[in-house]
């Protein structure tokens, strides 16, 4: 039998080759990287394998220098077998170099591998922990803290509850595409109940493009006091397509990653809530409502796009609650301010308690707009010093859109309102023609009224006598017709300072004014070439005023609109924003708009007055009689004054509801004073034209006004009222005194002495010291004055905040006081009121009863503050374009026009009367 050959020597063979493996494997061979040359080499000389670690080691320093520490890289539903080492993790999960940095980290030291079990989804979430030695300020320098980061992998809907403190922090990533974007946006939600001021929680958010950081507890805004700590923030990220990007820095990716990191510099744990989850109604929709809740540090916003067919639309905002809050457009431009420290940086915002309400036009957002709503910390910018203490800050806010009128509404409002003022136009002209049919058909028999057989040449050649002269036998009795009439003729001259001038005519005047009973031949001796000329006074002095003033107030309203549209602060001006209709650029055209009724019933009233002047000069021509001997005599330069006054008043208030407020309400009340008091002075002409005040007292009586009301609106103390009342009551006083004597009581160094020869006079007959010489005159009077001294004590115990408006009340006061006497004396001195002026009486009375009904309906007010006045903000009630103030605007002004109808034609019925038997008062 054969034997096989040994193995021995191949055995040996085989344990000599694996000496040098066992060797290498256990580090005390070379490595690797080290050729078989090399190692015999070193071997050889000794000190080969000692260069060999320090060119290792010099390796390793390169690399550690060149590569970033690496952070974790996130693996979801996996676990990391046990037998893998931290080297086999870093080869198989390490990202590409570069993809994350970590500013936190001075020096590489460990490298550990935990599992994280999440309780809520019950899923393992691999992370890696990187820690790094950083001193401690703290602390003695040679002390080092260890500072952990960590990366999470999120999941949308999902809440990740974790604690951290000074030496953990924490990046959680989320993972969404793009595309799933267009019609919703994500909203990140973190909360930390136990963060504080001292160490809050720091949360930042990033995208591809834009970063959004805040702190818990939230920061106050500066200067402003909370009586709140929130602990919980939720923001609405501004959609990544939406930034502003360079032509080159276009690109968008389609996967999109979103990182939340959280850290606090807080030794203790602080546990925080991170959510992340989609808003699908983000976009909102036209006539459709949007709900939501919203406090201090959780903002609200909303992206609207405008369908084809809407060309301008309006945001309303309602809720339930006084809170105050802020609404702001904006355009879809990231980033969105909505944050209480930087909202006003949008386009357009106004503060909101109840309702609030933005018009947008399509032509400034091609692109849509973004509707911000944000709770202010504190209530004071809406309402004062008023402040919220017991109660949670949460509003409950509905957010509409609703379609603006188009352009073809827009135009037939606009015709509607011409055609209102166009009918009274048509009604003037074809009453007109019907007057002068009537008068031509009477002028015959009208003639003979006056024809020369009532006064006779012989009467015209007699001596009359001089000015002030009375006829012993008439006493205090009117003659015949016949008798009396003549002594006009001569008694006045062109300037009636020639005979004003002299003493024995003003003791004729003395004589003549101070007697029981008047009549209108007494008190109008005066030439009228010279009275015509004074009334046309009036008329200049009212035009030169007028530019002065109007000028400098159309510059001031109009920067105030250019302030509001490069501000965005529709605050400064108190709109009924429900209700306001833009138009180039107005904000507010509606209202500018509707004050055209008084421009074109002030135009038609001096229309009238020229027809009426020109037919009493026609009249004049064919009789001269006419102006001399009857009727009340004809002056239309304060009646051209009123017509112009309420043109003056349409400019002024469109002028002011360009932008509405308190410091240009003046400019709406201005010539409202003008127009009382040209009302007034035309009534007391009428049976006084020698006496009259002159323009020029007028309109300084006027700038006084004027004054007062300014300082009125800048101050409105208990002083300034105080001093306002006693100048009211002095003021009527020394005016009633000079009516009470038409024009022949003075008030001089010599007042006391003839006060005290009165009384003297009253004592000695103490059966008549009570019983006034003119009884008609001290009733008016008396009325006058308890009414004004009612609304002066009335302004010193109230003090409205309205001064301009208190001081228009007084002016109309006085105007209908006036009116209604001058219609009752006329009444009870047996005289009549004929069919027109009776028609035009019922017709102001009709006006001025639906004017005062819709302007009592305020849709907005200027007294409170803007978010407080935007409560009486109401819709559209004509047409879809006019409201009630605007109404008021059209009843107010055809109500105005019909007062001066009737002034014009309440004495028409005296006509044919000789003066002699009109009696004054």
């Amino acid at each position: 039998m054969a034997q096989s050959p040994s193995l021995l020597p191949f055995q040996l063979a085989i344990c000599l080759l694996s000496v040098p493996l066992f060797l290498c494997a256990e580090g005390h061979g070379p490595s690797r990287h080290t050729t078989f040359r090399d190692w015999n080499h070193h071997n050889a000389h000794g000190e080969g394998w000692n260069k060999h670690l320090v060119h290792k080691q010099e390796q390793k320093q390169d690399h550690e220098k060149s590569s970033p520490p690496p952070l974790l890289w996130p693996q979801k539903d996996r676990k990391t077998p046990h037998h893998k080492t931290a080297n086999d993790i870093m080869a198989y999960e390490h990202p590409p170099h570069g993809r994350y940095h970590n500013l936190y980290l001075s020096k590489l030291q460990e490298e550990k591998d935990q599992i994280l079990d999440s309780e809520q989804g019950r899923k393992s979430v691999v992370y890696r922990s990187v820690g790094a030695r950083k001193s401690s300020a703290s602390r003695d320098d040679n002390v080092d803290e260890i500072i952990h980061s960590v990366v999470l992998q999120g999941t949308f809907g999902e809440d990740l509850t974790m604690k951290t403190n000074k030496t953990t922090e924490y990046l959680i990533e989320y993972l969404y595409n793009a595309t799933s974007l267009k019609e919703r946006a994500i909203r990140v939600t973190v909360n930390s109940p136990e963060s504080a001021f001292t160490y809050p929680v720091l949360v930042v958010v990033r995208q591809q493009r834009g970063v959004l950081s805040w702190q818990l507890p939230v920061e106050p805004p500066p200067s402003t006091q909370t009586l709140e700590e929130y602990k919980l923030v939720s923001r609405t990220l501004c959609p990544v397509e939406n930034y502003k990007t360079s032509l080159r820095a276009n690109h968008l990716d389609v996967k999109q990653r979103l990182f939340v990191d959280v850290s606090t510099s807080s030794p203790s744990y602080v546990n925080f809530t991170v959510r992340a989850e989609f808003e699908n109604d983000f976009l909102l929709k036209l006539h459709e409502k949007q709900t939501f809740d919203v406090t201090p540090s959780t903002p609200v916003f909303y992206e609207f796009q405008f369908p084809d067919h809407v060309d301008m639309i309006l945001v309303k905002a309602n809720a339930e609650d006084d809170f105050c809050a802020m609404v702001a457009i904006q355009n879809v431009t990231c980033p969105v301010f909505d944050s209480e420290e930087n909202i006003k940086y949008g386009n357009f915002y106004q503060t909101m308690t109840y309702q609030a309400g933005i018009t947008v036009r399509k032509e400034n957002y091609p692109k849509g707009l973004y509707v911000i709503v944000v709770m202010l910390s504190n209530d004071e910018p809406c309402s004062g010093s008023f402040q919220h203490i017991f109660r949670t800050r949460r509003k409950t806010v509905t957010i509409s859109i609703e379609e603006k009128i188009t352009k073809l509404e827009y135009l037939a409002a606009i015709f509607a309102g011409l055609g209102f003022c166009a009918f009274f136009y048509i009604m003037t002209v074809i009453l007109a023609c019907v007057s002068y049919i009537r008068a031509k058909r009477k002028q015959p028999r009208e003639r003979s009224l006056l024809d020369d057989s009532i006064i006779t040449p012989e009467d015209l050649n007699t001596s009359g006598p001089s000015y002030g002269a009375i006829d012993s036998q008439r006493g205090d009795e009117p003659k015949d017709q016949c008798q009396g009439l003549p002594r006009t003729v001569s008694d006045s001259s062109l300037d009636e300072d020639d005979i004003d001038m002299l003493t024995d005519a003003e003791s004729d005047k003395d004589i003549f004014r101070t007697k029981t009973f008047l009549y209108v031949s007494d008190l109008a001796r005066k030439d009228m070439r010279v009275l015509n000329k004074k009334s046309q006074l009036y008329i200049w002095g009212l035009l030169t005023v007028g530019v002065f003033y109007a000028v400098p107030v159309i510059q001031l309203v109009i920067t105030y609109q250019k302030v509001l549209d490069v501000t965005g602060n529709q605050d400064l001006c108190y709109y009924n924003f429900w209700c306001a209709h833009p138009l180039g650029p107005l904000s507010d055209f509606n209202h500018v708009f509707s004050n055209i009724s008084y421009i074109l019933f002030g135009i038609l009233f001096m229309g009238v007055c020229a027809r009426r002047s020109h037919r009493h000069k026609q009249a004049v021509m064919q009789d001269y009689k006419i102006d001399k001997y009857y009727g009340i005599p004809q002056h239309f330069g304060i009646f051209y004054a009123m017509g112009g006054s309420l043109i003056m008043e349409g400019l002024l208030s469109g002028c002011y509801h360009i932008c509405p407020n308190n410091s240009n309400y003046q400019f709406d009340t201005s010539f409202m004073y003008v127009i009382s008091v040209m009302s007034m002075l035309k009534i007391y002409q009428t049976r006084h034209p020698d006496i009259n005040a002159s323009a020029s007292a007028a309109f300084a009586a006027l700038a006084l006004a004027v004054v007062l009301g300014v300082i009125g609106v800048l101050t409105g103390t208990i002083l300034f009222w105080v001093i306002f009342g006693f100048i009211h009551v002095i003021s009527c006083l020394l005016l009633s005194c000079n009516i009470y004597y038409m024009g022949r009581w003075k008030c001089d160094l010599g007042l006391f002495g003839r006060m005290k020869t009165w009384f003297m006079s009253e004592l000695s007959d103490w059966r008549g010291i009570c019983r006034p010489m003119y009884c008609d005159r001290m009733v008016l009077l008396l009325l006058g004055n308890a009414a004004n001294w009612g609304l002066a004590i009335y302004g010193m115990v109230s003090t409205p905040k309205d001064f301009a408006s208190y001081l228009l009340i007084i002016f109309l006061t006085n105007l209908l006081l006036y009116i209604a006497f001058y219609i009752i004396m006329k009444l009870r001195h047996r005289e009549r009121l004929q069919l027109q002026p009776l028609v035009y009486l019922l017709l102001c009375l009709f006006g001025w009863s639906a004017a005062i009904f819709f302007y009592v309906h305020h849709t907005t007010t200027w007294e409170l503050t803007p978010a407080h006045s935007r409560q009486f903000n109401q819709e559209c009630v004509l047409l879809h374009f006019y409201d009630t103030h605007d109404i008021w605007h059209f009843f107010s002004a055809a109500a105005m026009f019909f007062g001066f109808m009737l002034l014009l034609t309440l004495d028409d019925d005296l006509a044919h009367t000789p003066r002699e038997r009109i009696p004054v008062f």
